[in-house]
C-alpha cells in the first residue's frame, strides 16, 4: 500500500470477502455442532426413559412374585397378617425415647393451628391454586421474548458489531492520519517492529476454539503496530484500509484457524503452507521492487527457510541426543537404595 503497488480498495474488498466467508463457515460448524449436541442429548433421554421403564417392568414382576408368598398365613395367626404386624406397636414403642424429638411429642407440645381445607376455601381461591402452580424460578426479564432463535439473534449482534466497527474506523481515520505526525520514521519503524515481535511471543498459539477472542496483549500490540504504521499512509483511505484489514487479521482471522484446526486438520496444514507462500512472496516483491519472478523465488526461499528452522533444526537436536555424556561425581544429589529386609 505504501508503494502504492496494492489499491486499498482490493485490499478492503478481499479481506472483507475473506472475513465474511470465514464466518459464514465458522457458524455452519457451530450449527454442525450444537446439532449434533441436540442429538446426544436426546438419545441419552430415550436410554433413560427406557432404563426406567426395566426398572419398573423389573419391580412390578418382583412384586406380583412375591405376592403369594406374603399373602400366605404362618400357623396360629389370621390369614393376611404377617408376623412383622404384630412387631410393629413394640417397635414403635422402642423407638419413641429417642434423642430426636418424634412427630408425637413435637405435636403435642405445640399448639395446635386449624389449616385451611378445602370445604374453607371459596371456589374462586381454590380454581386460583389448581390452575397457577408456583413457578420454579424467577424469570431474568420480565419483557417480550424474540421471535427469532438463538442462532439468528447471535448472527444479528455480530453483523451490527460489524457495521458499527466499519462506520467507527471512517470517523476516525483521519485523526489516526495525524496521530504520529510529529514523530520521525525511525521511530515509527522501530515501534511497530517491537510491537510485532511483542504479538509473536505473546500469542496463544495452543488455544482451543473455545476461546472466542485472541489474547489481549498480543492483539493489542499488532493493532498498535498497524496504527502507528497506517498514520505514515498518504491519505485517509489508505489509513482505513491497512486499519480494517490488520483489525480482520489479527482479531478475527485467529478465531477461524482455532475453528479449522479443530474440524479440519488438512484444511488447516493447507491454509498455513498458503500463508508461508504469500507472505514469503509478498515480502520478496516489496523488498526488491520487482515482479512476479521475485515473489516465485520468494516463496522458494520462503518455504526453505521455514522447513528448515521448523523441521530440519528440531530432528538435529533430537538426533544431537545420543551424543550427550551424562557425567555423575560427588556434586551429584544421592540416589537411595531401597534393600528389602531379607537381603
Amino acid at each position: 500500500i505504501f508503494q502504492e503497488r496494492v489499491s486499498p480498495q482490493t485490499v478492503v474488498g478481499w479481506a472483507t470477502s475473506g472475513t465474511v466467508a470465514g464466518w459464514v463457515l465458522r457458524d455452519w460448524w457451530q450449527s454442525e455442532e450444537d446439532l449434533e449436541e441436540a442429538l446426544a442429548a436426546k438419545r441419552g433421554l430415550q436410554d433413560a426413559s427406557m432404563v426406567a421403564e426395566d426398572e419398573e417392568k423389573a419391580s412390578t414382576s418382583g412384586t406380583s412374585g412375591s405376592a403369594p408368598a406374603s399373602a400366605t398365613a404362618e400357623f396360629g395367626m389370621p390369614y393376611g397378617e404377617t408376623p412383622m404386624a404384630i412387631n410393629a406397636a413394640s417397635t414403635m414403642t422402642s423407638k419413641s425415647h429417642s434423642r430426636n424429638p418424634s412427630t408425637g411429642s413435637t405435636s403435642s407440645n405445640l399448639p395446635s393451628v386449624p389449616l385451611a381445607s378445602a370445604d374453607m376455601l371459596s371456589p374462586s381461591q381454590t380454581a386460583a391454586s389448581s390452575a397457577t402452580p408456583a413457578p420454579a424460578y424467577l424469570p431474568k426479564y420480565p419483557g417480550k421474548s424474540s421471535s427469532f432463535s438463538p442462532r439468528m439473534q447471535e448472527r444479528l449482534t455480530t453483523a451490527k458489531s460489524a457495521i458499527l466497527i466499519y462506520c467507527s474506523l471512517l470517523g476516525l481515520s483521519p485523526i489516526l492520519k495525524s496521530l504520529t505526525k510529529s514523530t520521525s520514521s525511525d521511530s515509527i519503524w522501530a515501534l511497530s517492529s517491537w510491537l510485532l515481535i511483542l504479538n509473536i511471543f505473546t500469542f496463544d498459539y495452543g488455544a482451543g476454539p473455545e476461546v472466542k477472542f485472541p489474547a489481549s496483549l498480543s492483539t493489542n500490540a499488532a493493532l498498535m503496530a498497524s496504527t502507528v504504521l497506517a498514520s505514515r499512509l498518504p491519505s485517509t483511505t489508505h489509513v482505513f484500509s491497512l486499519t480494517l484489514f490488520s483489525i480482520e487479521v489479527f482479531g478475527l482471522f485467529p478465531v477461524f484457524r482455532r475453528h479449522l484446526r479443530h474440524h479440519s486438520w488438512p484444511g488447516h496444514l493447507w491454509l498455513t503452507i498458503a500463508l508461508v507462500s504469500m507472505a514469503s512472496g509478498g515480502l520478496s516483491i516489496t523488498i526488491s521492487g520487482g515482479g512476479w519472478g521475485m515473489g516465485v523465488l520468494g516463496i522458494l526461499l520462503g518455504g526453505m527457510v521455514t522447513c528448515l528452522s521448523l523441521g530440519l533444526t528440531s530432528w538435529w537436536l533430537i538426533g544431537l541426543q545420543r551424543y550427550k555424556n551424562e557425567i555423575h561425581g560427588p556434586w551429584d544429589p544421592a540416589r537411595p537404595i531401597i534393600r528389602r529386609h531379607w537381603d
